[in-house]
């Protein structure tokens, strides 16, 4: 079953259920009201079918301490989605138009580096805007875009030092044997989204979202994590043009501003689904209702 039949059979089961638990009007809420959303998400990643081939040398011909040359190749299958948890905040301006601010972590992101290897992973931050429209009792139809800066990586795994007990990056000694080597990419998003929202109880709406997600402005750089000899974790910033690296990519290798020829990218159909949480606004708690029939 492929990610997109999952997610259909996902979202019809959400609906279902919202209608045996007795669905009210979708769009109810009132301004002033935050909600608090939970949703399991499939970003986009492009990820296409290449040969990757990576290599590094931790010194040069002449240095006083033994060099060692480390590298990689590895073939990429081609996957269309990353799998990531959303965790967002919802405030009601109107009755139908809601902002939001969502965080979503790439589930993989928190693995090690060796399990990273040849994955796509990183986090979204999203800033958007939803406009509801009634369908029908109990389900609504949102409209939005959203803008997203994407933080991304990809993992490159070479192993560690096999000359000597440590690998020389820019005059640093690193001596564990899982160093990590991250193609770290950075860019901007917009994507526009509509949403279809089920009320499953009062103060509980499941929803299933889709959307393109547009990236630009994108820029990478080659990152080398590991620890130092205190035990410290030590990151190192490199080139993608620095003569002792190289990546390759179909045997192309890739230079500094050359973030599209990377077998990877932001841009792509997203789905969401999940459930938004209400919180009462300050004039609808049952006390400020009183004392505003009082001020009457």
């Amino acid at each position: 079953m492929n990610d997109l039949t999952r997610n259909a059979l996902i979202t019809s089961v959400f609906l279902i259920a919202g209608n045996r638990l007795g669905a009210q009007p979708a769009s109810d809420s009132k301004a002033g009201q935050v909600q608090v959303t939970i949703a399991h998400s499939l970003l986009p990643i492009q990820r296409q079918g290449a040969q990757v081939a990576f290599r590094y040398i931790d010194g040069p011909a002449n240095a006083a301490y033994p060099v060692d040359t480390i590298s990689s190749t590895y073939r990429l299958s081609q996957r269309a989605f990353a799998q990531a948890i959303t965790l967002g905040v919802q405030y009601a301006v109107t009755d139908h138009l809601r902002t939001s601010f969502s965080v979503r972590p790439y589930l993989n992101s928190f693995r090690s580096n060796t399990a990273k290897n040849a994955q796509v992973y990183g986090v979204q931050f999203d800033l958007g805007a939803d406009y509801t429209l009634r369908l029908a009792d109990g389900v609504g139809l949102a409209v939005g875009s959203a803008v997203s800066r994407v933080i991304g990586g990809y993992g490159i795994t070479s192993g560690g030092p096999r000359n000597k007990d440590y690998l020389m990056v820019d005059q640093t000694k690193l001596y564990d044997q899982d160093i990590g080597f991250h193609v770290v990419d950075q860019a901007w998003a917009v994507s526009p989204r509509v949403g279809l929202q089920v009320r499953a109880k009062p103060n509980i709406v499941l929803f299933a979202n889709t959307g393109f997600q547009l990236a630009f402005a994108r820029n990478s750089r080659i990152n080398i994590a590991g620890t130092v000899k205190d035990g410290d974790v030590k990151w190192t910033r490199r080139n993608f043009s620095d003569p002792d690296l190289s990546l390759r990519i179909d045997d192309k290798r890739v230079e500094n501003g050359m973030s599209k020829q990377l077998p990877y990218g932001f841009s792509g159909m997203q789905l969401d689904l999940g459930a938004a949480f209400t919180f009462k606004s300050k004039k609808d708690r049952p006390g400020n209702a009183a004392r505003g029939s009082r001020a009457k």
